[in-house]
C-alpha cells in the first residue's frame, strides 16, 4: 500500500484498536485548554477526537507527510508540514495549552530538539502527553533473555522483523531510531526543564502469525504487566511546563 493510499483510507482507522488511544483520552479528560497541538498527527482523525474532548477553540497539527497534510484543512486543523528533527515549530512562544506527541519521539534522531520546541511553544502550566514504546517492557526483556532482538528495535529499515521472536524478517514497519525506558524518558524530559506529572503503562495490540491460544495468552500477560510502567509494553507520560 502506498503512503498516499494509507492516509486517504484513514490513518486513525488502521490504528484505532491500539489501547493507547483510549488511555490518552482518559488522561486528556482531565486537561483543559483553548489551543491544541498534535505533533505527528497523521491525517488528523485522532486529532479531531482529542479536539472535541478538550473543546479546543484552535487546533494545529504538525506532520512531515504531504499526503497527510493535504487532508488536515478539511478537518479544521491548521496544518504545518515540517521536519520535527530539524525545523523550529512555526508558532510563537507560550502559545498552546495542550500538546499531544503520540508515538513520534522514537522516530527522531534528535529528541532534545522536540522537547525544546515543545517547551518553547507550551504555555506555563500547560501539559504535553507523550507516548512511546518501552525498551524495557516485558516483551523486550523476554526476547533478550532468549537471545532475540528486542521488538522496539531493528537491525534493518527494510527487514525490521529480522532476529525477532515469532516474527518474519520482513514483518514490522516501525522505523524506530531512539528507544526509551521509563527512566530514560523521564530523565530526558527533566533535563529539558519539564515536570513529569503523570506516568502510566499501556498494553499494545498483539499481532502474531501463531495460534489464537498464544495470542490470547500474550494479550492477558500484556494487560496485567501494563499496570507497572517499567514493565509495560508502552509508556505514557504527561509533562508540564512550570
Amino acid at each position: 500500500m502506498s503512503k498516499a493510499t494509507y492516509y486517504y483510507e484513514g490513518y486513525y482507522a488502521g490504528l484505532a484498536p491500539e489501547p493507547r488511544f483510549k488511555k490518552v483520552l482518559q488522561i486528556a479528560e482531565k486537561l483543559h485548554g483553548d489551543r491544541l497541538l498534535d505533533i505527528g498527527c497523521g491525517d488528523g482523525s485522532f486529532t479531531v477526537i482529542l479536539r472535541d474532548l478538550l473543546k479546543a477553540k484552535e487546533t494545529a497539527g504538525i506532520e512531515i507527510a504531504p499526503e497527510a497534510v493535504a487532508l488536515l484543512g478539511a478537518k479544521g486543523i491548521k496544518a504545518h508540514q515540517i521536519d520535527i528533527d530539524e525545523q523550529a515549530f512555526p508558532f510563537i512562544d507560550n502559545y498552546f495549552d495542550v500538546i499531544y506527541c503520540g508515538e513520534i519521539i522514537e522516530h527522531l534522531f534528535n529528541p532534545d530538539h522536540l522537547f525544546q520546541e515543545v517547551y518553547r511553544v507550551l504555555k506555563p502550566g500547560g501539559s504535553c502527553i507523550v507516548t512511546t514504546p518501552n525498551l524495557a517492557g516485558w516483551p523486550n526483556r523476554f526476547a533478550l533473555l532468549l537471545g532475540y532482538q528486542p521488538f522496539a528495535t531493528s537491525v534493518s529499515p527494510i527487514h525490521e522483523g529480522a532476529g525477532k521472536f515469532i516474527m518474519k524478517g520482513d514483518e514490522g514497519q516501525w522505523g524506530h531510531i531512539r528507544v526509551f525506558t521509563v527512566r530514560a524518558l523521564v530523565e530526558l524530559a527533566r533535563i529539558n526543564k519539564f515536570k513529569v506529572t503523570k506516568m502510566t503503562g499501556c498494553p499494545v495490540t498483539a499481532k502474531t502469525s501463531s495460534s489464537k491460544m498464544l495470542l490470547g495468552f500474550l494479550k492477558a500477560v500484556d494487560s496485567v504487566l501494563s499496570l507497572s510502567p517499567s514493565l509495560s509494553s508502552r509508556i505514557i507520560i504527561v509533562i508540564e511546563k512550570d
